[in-house]
């Protein structure tokens, strides 16, 4: 019997009820434990001037800003005019609730692709993560993009299941919405429209009209954003600028692709030296990239408030002259930084860490690749779920990689890792706590996963 509306929306709010609070006690306790060091970028000083009414700049009557996208500092200064400027708990609790979201789209991710059991055992999973729960406490982006990436991917899975145009519109959209809280995102989009049209190439109609409806939904999402950028800068500019200074900054062979404050001062010197080399090509430009004046975020050029559309193309050039250069460096490069991606901690200060980090790691993509392998429909598994992953892990390998960017990832590997830790019980006897969560069977959870496969069947 399928479930009414109420009925629905009462197990929607018991998965969120309970993801909210074991996200916020779980980041409450890290917070507790270790020093986090809350506001580390410029997000906080843009959504302050967005709340005063100052624009998207990072100080009073300073320069619009085009390096950075609208989505969280937007999302902060709607706490700011709520809550007040830089009010810690606000922040912690908002982004507990963003987290609690993602934990309901894991819900329906799992019970879509697996079971009941598993999107609900992965849901809780989710909000008890230490890394990701380590994010809710900082004023960074990775709660609210992580938050619009699974829901793209949600889309992405129940628009594969329809293969309707309209569910590819949302997902289109969605992508667009990621975009425009990190513009990384926006890779996703040729990838999808390559995957859907590859999984309806016998239907070249209906792989044309969702190819459309999918790119035709991201560019209306993205049109007013980009309309802004046009006004201020008279060319085209989707999100923001910053792409060509990743890719250059990420395979310099002279700093091992790292950020300048991470070398010694030797190898600092040298990478300054050559980007002022890049910068002196432009006429007009400045020697050194614009910052945060006074702003402990402001370690070094590489916490811009500013990169022209000239300075970020003509770091993009030099980026693929420097991989034409060094090719087998720039092929190695790549093989360490998609390393960094799932196991290297990014600041200095928590270093310490690093080797439980490593483990930790291991042992969740171990799991999580056993899942892949026991799965039934291994083909669709791999197109539906993994194929975001891919692009979201290679983007970064090719660009600037470390362990903060993997995040995202987290609530689809969860759900694979929870398939992998059930595959142990039929050969070691172990239940995954099936026992105690047999009555979700008779809950709105079970009985909604147990119609919808009766629809599908």
């Amino acid at each position: 019997m399928a479930l009414n509306r109420s009925s629905r929306w009462l197990c929607i709010c018991a998965v969120f009820t309970l993801c909210f609070m074991l996200r916020a006690g779980v980041a409450l306790l890290i917070d507790a434990s270790v020093h986090v060091i809350k506001r580390a970028d410029v997000y906080s000083e843009i959504a302050a001037n967005l709340a005063h009414g100052h624009g998207f700049v990072a100080e009073p009557e300073g320069e619009a800003i085009l390096w950075r996208a609208p989505g969280y500092p937007a999302f902060l200064a709607v706490l700011y005019r709520l809550f007040g400027e830089h009010n810690e708990t606000a922040v912690l609790l908002a982004q507990s609730a963003l987290d609690s979201m993602t934990a309901v789209l894991i819900l329906y991710i799992g019970a879509r692709q697996f079971d009941e059991t598993i999107g609900c055992v992965s849901a809780v999973l989710f909000a008890l993560h230490p890394l990701s729960a380590y994010y809710t406490l900082r004023f960074l982006s990775e709660p609210l993009f992580t938050l619009m990436f699974t829901a793209a991917i949600a889309a992405w899975v129940a628009a594969m299941h329809t293969r309707r145009p309209t569910a590819f519109m949302l997902v289109g959209a969605l992508i667009a919405g990621a975009a425009l809280v990190k513009p990384v995102a926006l890779e996703l989009w040729p990838c999808l429209v390559a995957a859907a049209c590859y999984r309806l190439r016998k239907e070249p109609q209906r792989a044309l009209s969702v190819a459309i409806a999918l790119s035709l939904a991201c560019l209306l999402v993205l049109a007013p954003w980009a309309i802004r950028n046009y006004r201020l800068t008279g060319q085209v500019v989707a999100v923001a600028t910053g792409g060509g200074y990743a890719l250059w900054l990420g395979n310099q062979t002279v700093s091992d692709g790292r950020e300048d404050w991470e070398v010694d001062a030797v190898t600092r010197e040298h990478l300054a030296a050559l980007r002022g080399g890049v910068l002196g090509q432009i006429e007009g430009s400045a020697s050194s990239l614009v910052r945060v004046s006074n702003h402990p975020s402001a370690r070094s050029a590489t916490h811009p408030v500013d990169i022209t559309v000239g300075q970020d193309r003509a770091f993009f050039q030099a980026a693929l002259q420097e991989i034409a250069d060094h090719p087998f460096e720039s092929v190695v490069l790549t093989v360490r930084k998609l390393y960094r991606f799932w196991f290297r901690i990014f600041l200095p200060d928590n270093r310490w860490a690093q080797s439980y980090i490593a483990v930790f790691q291991a042992l969740c993509l171990g799991l999580a690749l056993r899942g892949i392998l026991q799965a039934e429909r291994r083909e669709e598994l791999l197109v539906v779920l993994l194929l975001p992953i891919i692009c979201l892990a290679m983007i970064h390998a090719l660009t600037f990689s470390t362990l903060r960017y993997s995040i995202p990832t987290v609530p689809v590997m969860t759900v694979l890792m929870t398939a992998g830790l059930r595959s142990f019980n039929s050969r070691w006897g172990l239940s995954l706590g099936s026992s105690s969560v047999r009555w979700l069977k008779l809950s709105p959870v079970g009985e909604l996963a147990a119609s919808y496969r009766r629809r599908q069947s």
